[in-house]
């Protein structure tokens, strides 16, 4: 954002302020400042939706911020050190790499408060906001064992990824709660991968039977989503040995033209299911008709909006500062599966009636979700 833009967004609020009442003597001591990744402000994932908490908490509060987008390391430490010399006292940063810029100008500026989004910094003066992607994990893997056609699943994941871990040990837990015989297909993918070489994995789990794959490789989410939509279904005569199908409980469902073409005979669709953003829901509609089956079954969701709002609330009302980690899950609005109109036919009511039980189940202790 330009200082232009960044100068009418801060006016603009503080005018909303004084409107509401409030004198120029009596205006907000917090000023913030939102640092994104490199992918930015509007990536339909955890920037996107820093950016709609914190927008949520200035327009309740009436409290005055602006923006920076960090290219790398070291673009984010000096776009820190610009921020808390700025007046900052409320700096966050998104991205799961920036724990030690942040923990490094935290040290310089004891006096700015510094927070993590998918990062845990070091410091007095810092706060991590981090989520229990496991137990949104665990639910999808349950309905996915649910619904499964083969009883293959897969799981493409970027390996040494404390994330990637978190999902893949909660998909695997879900699935075998539901179905002890099922198998879980796992493929690790180089952190640097391309989103061909992504691409190209998923199609390579669809191949060996797995009719849904959930995708837990960061920024390349959206490959496993277009794999699936390029796949479309898994054809009798061509499943590896061993595997078989089972119903198709999803036969009522309307397709689209180009599935009736492709997929003819015997066939079952594939599905792929996203993690971090709902966005990537309309990805898998191949025909953009939310009428006709759609290869995305759910998203995995981390509500960082909620996460951020939450905290710049805390500040905004003078509640004592808790350094360290903040965890949100399904207990605090953390984590959730994506519903709407792109999965209604394909999670049915009875099975979101049981999905919701395994969820109190781990609300109350029941189930214990494993973290890796």
């Amino acid at each position: 954002m330009n200082s232009i833009a960044r100068i009418a967004r801060v006016s603009s609020l503080l005018s909303l302020a004084f409107l509401t009442g409030m004198t120029s003597a009596a205006a907000p001591t917090v000023n913030i400042t939102l640092v994104y990744d490199a992918a930015g402000p509007f990536d339909k994932a955890t920037n996107e939706a820093a950016t709609t908490g914190l927008e949520r908490a200035v327009r309740e509060h009436g409290l005055p911020y602006t923006t920076a987008t960090a290219t790398d390391t070291a673009d984010l430490l000096r776009q820190l050190r610009v921020a808390a010399k700025s007046g900052s006292s409320l700096i966050i940063a998104t991205g799961r790499d920036s724990a030690e810029a942040l923990s490094s100008v935290a040290k310089e500026f004891p006096s700015v408060r510094f927070v993590g989004v998918d990062t845990l910094p070091k410091g007095t003066n810092t706060v991590g906001l981090r989520f229990r992607e496991q137990e949104g994990a665990f639910l999808a893997g349950y309905l996915a064992a649910n619904v499964s056609s083969t009883h293959v699943l897969g799981v493409v994941a970027s390996a040494n990824d404390a994330v990637a871990r978190k999902y893949r040990a909660g998909f695997k837990a879900g699935v075998v709660f539901a179905c002890p015989d099922c198998r879980v297909l796992v493929t690790e993918v180089p952190a640097q991968s391309d989103v061909v070489v992504v691409s190209n994995f998923a199609k390579k789990q669809y191949a060996q039977g797995a009719d849904i794959v959930l995708a837990a490789v960061g920024a390349n989410n959206r490959s496993v989503v277009t794999a699936a939509t390029a796949v479309q279904c898994l054809r009798e005569a061509t499943l590896p040995k061993g595997v078989t199908f089972r119903d198709d409980q999803y036969a009522k469902v309307p397709r689209s033209d180009p599935y009736k073409a492709d997929c003819k005979g015997n066939t079952r669709p594939v599905f792929a299911i996203a993690t971090d953003s709902s966005n990537l829901d309309s990805a898998g509609d191949s025909d953009v008709d939310r009428k006709t089956l759609n290869h995305t079954l759910t998203s995995i969701v981390k509500r960082t909006d909620n996460a951020v709002f939450t905290l710049v609330t805390e500040v905004a009302q003078g509640k004592p500062w808790r350094t360290g980690e903040r965890g949100f899950g399904l207990q605090n609005d953390g984590v959730e599966l994506s519903l709407g109109d792109f999965n209604t036919a394909l999670i049915t009511k009875e099975l979101l009636a049981k999905v919701k039980k395994v969820e109190k189940l781990i609300l109350g202790g029941t189930v214990k979700v494993p973290v890796q």
